[in-house]
């Protein structure tokens, strides 16, 4: 028999193409995000069965990153499926920004294989599936059982059997695949041993990695497959249709039920008439906006909300103090990133990102002066004015933007996200659409505010952004980011030099996502939509550090300490000193508290936990000490508390917290110091550390 391909036609969608090797044919079917449900049913691939193969075998990642977001590799072969097309912890996933790895699956001993097939489920790109499937019996001479990247499995005893590709050729491919690999004679053949070779589905942004669902692998000779069953959806999800059932909404407070009244009377009827709306307002030529997304409120979330793909979530604790505030709001700004798409959009090489400046601009602009304009919610007055600047960010930039479509016509925004969205823009845009640069419409923009509100003084502008507001918050005097002679005789060494990234990386991640700039003098976490936490290169054991830092209105960070390479997020192995604007995140953990374990005493003067940091747009002063004997806490000058690392008390506390159930946390005497780049905008300066020696 001749090798071939079986094109089959899905249940809604025509299948995309495969690559067939030998005798082996491969077989995909696509049900498409309104057809999708969790019992997996396709027209031509088998449902997912609970009592194969490879239910009892042995799965190792061999090579790659498993998101932390996401289920151990476990759940692709427990007989359980996901309930809903986004559901991270049901799925197994690489990490983001990283291009796939390898999946090693032992069945314990040679079987005569009749089939393997995948299946997968993502409303948006991470829902194809690319990748090739390799087998062996393992008895060739040099088999290597698990091939690193860049090893190819032909030279060390595999077999090439299937290449598999489902991307559609336009489109993000949402919805539902399942693949199927069998051979016409019955049997692919009597291997022990399969190994996937994961590739990601795309590169325009970091979430291209698929969510892979269900693992089967079919013996021959075994009892008839049984159909898994599929689980029932969460209590607590409404579906809500917009434009005539054309966009489909899950909204979820299955974690948070006292919400879904709320939810279901102010939240579902905004969504159902601002979504259409939004998608109105900012084309592009051959966009199509999501037909389906989510909206969820998730109890443990820091912040306020965030968006990734076609999923929305939402701090269930800073919604309930804002349901008769700004809760509403908060989601419509995500909603308008959903729209915008940025980062998912196809670009030319040499194409430039939107500055996250005015990507969270737009959303403010959205928000402030479209969807809720009469609480004038992004008006400069002069208790701000000196935080004016076109690059502030969110409600400053808003309110530039604004004034510019007043003077350059009401479409400017539009023809704004058009540019970024198709990778043109670029700061010449801007004398493009008005004949100014951008620096001379904020120039002119701030002397227009200065004499509406009557300034007296025409001073340099200290910008909301903590980055931009460097130069205003530093004496002339000072050199931020040097060491004095004294310092230097002392032992300490600069962790940021002031001009670049060098020293740093992200966590298990050889280079520094975009998020991440220097700007100033500053190293500011610009964008924590694309920026996960920062690492430095070396790594280390005792030592007394100091810093600076500024953050964003109810931004959150942390600076984690002892970090190692083993756990799946950096604070899986590493204490978090909490950085956040104390005013207004949402996180009741407050700054510089040693998170989850430790907090400052009460302030006899306020009756509540000490606080000595400086409003949003100061910076504040970091100490702390970590050594065997003892580590402090300290913020512009003030000492919060101690503690000892591995004592009974400190050993009680993590038994008493999340922490108990992460078995490498605190465990090791050394590691990389982290700066956590994904809960708001922050910025560092004077990064700076002195070893110490250590008798533990």
């Amino acid at each position: 028999m001749k090798p071939r391909t079986l094109f089959a036609v899905g249940a809604s969608l025509l299948l995309f193409g495969m690559v067939a090797h030998a005798e082996v044919k491969v077989v995909a079917d696509h049900n498409r995000n309104e057809d999708a449900g969790a019992d997996f049913k396709f027209k031509n691939v088998p449902p997912p069965a609970r009592n194969d193969a490879a239910a009892k075998a042995a799965f190792t990642l061999v090579d790659g990153q498993r998101d932390p977001n996401g289920g151990d590799v476990l759940v692709l072969h427990d007989g359980k499926l996901p309930a809903e097309e986004d559901a991270p912890s049901d799925n197994f996933f690489f990490r983001a920004g990283t291009d796939g790895g390898r999946l090693l699956v032992d069945l314990g001993s040679a079987i005569e294989i009749k089939q393997v097939n995948t299946y997968s489920w993502h409303p948006n790109t991470r829902g194809p599936q690319v990748y090739k499937l390799y087998a062996s019996d393992g008895k060739a001479d040099g088999f290597n059982a698990q091939p690193k990247k860049g090893t190819d499995p032909a030279t060390c005893g595999w077999k090439l059997v299937a290449d598999v590709d489902t991307r559609p050729k336009t489109g993000e491919g949402g919805g539902q695949y399942g693949v199927s690999i069998s051979d016409s004679n019955g049997t692919i053949g009597k291997y022990q041993y399969l190994l996937f070779d994961i590739s990601r589905t795309e590169n325009e942004d970091p979430f291209g990695n698929t969510f892979f669902s269900e693992i089967d692998v079919i013996d021959r000779k075994a009892p008839a497959p049984e159909v898994v069953e599929a689980q029932a959806a969460q209590t607590g999800r409404e579906i809500v249709e917009a434009d005539g059932g054309k966009y489909r909404v899950t909204i979820d407070t299955s974690e948070a039920s006292d919400l879904s009244d709320w939810a279901h009377q102010e939240l579902a009827p905004m969504v159902q008439e601002w979504y259409p709306k939004l998608i109105k307002m900012l084309p592009s030529e051959g966009y199509e906006a999501p037909q389906s997304f989510s909206i969820s409120f998730s109890q443990d979330m820091k912040g306020v909300a965030a968006t990734g793909g076609t999923r929305i979530r939402c701090a269930a604790s800073w919604m309930r103090q804002n349901l008769k505030g700004e809760a509403k709001g908060a989601v419509f700004h995500e909603m308008v990133h959903l729209v915008q798409q940025y980062g998912r959009t196809r670009r030319s090489p040499d194409a430039t990102r939107s500055p996250g400046w005015l990507t969270e601009g737009i959303a403010d602009y959205l928000r402030w002066f479209i969807y809720e304009p009469q609480t004038h919610g992004a008006e400069i007055t002069k208790r701000n004015l000196s935080r004016a600047r076109y690059d502030g960010n969110y409600r400053i930039t808003a309110n530039f933007l604004n004034w510019a479509s007043e003077k350059h016509g009401k479409d400017f925004v539009s023809k704004l996200n058009a540019a970024i969205r198709e990778g043109r823009y670029n700061e010449d845009l801007w004398k493009t659409l008005t004949g100014h640069t951008v620096q001379e419409l904020g120039e002119e923009w701030k002397a227009e505010l200065e004499k509406k509100l009557g300034s007296e003084a025409a001073t340099p502008a200290a910008p909301t952004s903590p980055a931009a507001s460097a130069a205003s918050a530093t004496p002339a005097a000072s050199k931020p980011n040097t060491l004095t002679d004294e310092e230097k005789q002392a032992g300490w060494k600069l962790l940021f030099n002031g001009q670049s990234l060098d020293g740093w990386h992200n966590f298990k991640s050889d280079t520094v996502r975009p998020g991440w700039q220097v700007k100033d003098g500053i190293l500011m976490c610009a964008d924590p939509r694309n920026a996960g936490d920062l690492c430095t290169n070396g790594q280390f054991d005792w030592f007394e550090l100091q810093l600076e830092y500024n953050i964003s209105e109810a931004g959150n960070s942390g600076i984690i300490y002892h970090v190692t390479d083993q756990g799946g997020a950096t604070w899986a192995t590493g204490p978090e000193v909490q950085l956040e604007d104390n005013a207004k995140a949402a996180d009741p953990v407050r700054c510089a508290w040693l998170y989850a374990l430790y907090q400052p005493p009460v302030d006899p003067k306020t009756g509540k936990p000490l606080d000595t940091t400086r409003p949003v747009g100061e910076w504040n002063q970091v100490r702390l000490l970590v050594s065997p004997e003892k580590c402090e806490h300290a913020i512009n000058g003030v000492k919060y508390f101690e503690y000892v690392l591995g004592s009974d008390d400190f050993k009680a506390r993590v038994a008493k917290s999340k922490f108990a159930r992460m078995p490498l946390f605190a465990k090791s005497d050394k590691g990389y110091l982290a700066l956590q780049g994904d809960h708001g905008q922050v910025s560092f300066r004077n990064i700076k550390l002195r070893p110490l020696e250590g008798k533990k």
